[in-house]
């Protein structure tokens, strides 16, 4: 009687392929028609709002240094702070915290895999979902409310790089925050209509704290005019929000590895 060979080892899913897998399982997890729907019902006011702006400013002959500045305060004021924030938060926060509280977390555990790419892959699928429901609107709304002047190329690219990169910080910060909490969605509502819509008017030290400071700095910079709210340089914002995002993907890997997901 032959003696039983010993089952072979699970080999290591490597890094990239495992964040690979993740993003595959998780983008089409966490974009459901139902957040497409009210999302996208958002977006789609802003525009329409922002195109009402720009014939109202029309109509009361505002010169193109106004209009401009109308049109980013706009994108800054309903895309960045409102679209930009709630957007990534319902994606970010449920991107691994709805699949840890449902049990099916525990699947992406089948093949042996470091808990950094599954964080890595969750972050990326959560911008993926959340890139077009931000910068279409951010960007469009301001370009309308400015009336489409000379100049509003430069609006609408610089609102396309600020959206898109606040997207990518949010996303990974809520993420963590997903891990952290229950109830996600509540805390993180606090956190952007508390904080990040009055963080800025609250002195320098709170504003800093806030990533509405650097995100609008993005608008301001890339949009090439002076809309009077630049108080950090492009590379300062680039390299906080840059920074916020590996942060936010350091710490929610941290989390993930101490939690147990079985």
């Amino acid at each position: 009687m032959t003696a039983p060979t010993a089952s072979p080892a699970r080999r290591h899913v490597p890094r990239l392929r495992a964040a690979t897998l993740t993003y595959r399982v998780l983008v089409r997890q966490v974009i459901t028609p139902g957040r497409l729907a009210a999302l996208g019902a958002l977006g789609a006011l802003m525009i329409l709002v922002g195109w009402l702006v720009g014939i109202t400013a029309e109509d009361g002959g505002r010169s193109a240094a106004g209009l401009l500045r109308d049109g980013a305060g706009y994108a800054d004021g309903f895309g960045l702070i409102i679209i930009v924030p709630i957007v990534a938060l319902v994606f970010g926060s449920s991107v691994l915290g709805e699949t840890r509280e449902d049990g099916t977390l525990v699947y992406l555990w089948l093949r042996p895999m470091d808990r950094g790419p599954v964080v890595v892959g969750a972050a990326a699928a959560a911008a993926t979902a959340a890139l077009p429901l931000t910068v279409v609107p951010t960007a469009l709304g301001g370009w309308l409310a400015a009336d489409r002047v000379a100049g509003s190329a430069d609006l609408l690219w610089g609102a396309v790089a600020a959206a898109a990169l606040g997207t990518a910080a949010y996303s990974s910060l809520f993420v963590l925050v997903g891990l952290l909490l229950k109830k996600p969605i509540m805390w993180g509502l606090g956190y952007v209509l508390l904080w990040e819509g009055l963080a800025v008017g609250l002195g320098d030290f709170a504003a800093r704290l806030s990533l509405r400071g650097y995100t609008r700095s993005v608008l301001s910079h890339l949009g090439g005019i002076d809309y009077g709210f630049d108080p950090y340089t492009t590379t300062t914002a680039l390299v906080v929000l840059a920074a916020v995002s590996v942060a936010g993907l350091i710490l929610a890997a941290i989390r993930l590895n101490r939690l147990d997901v079985a």
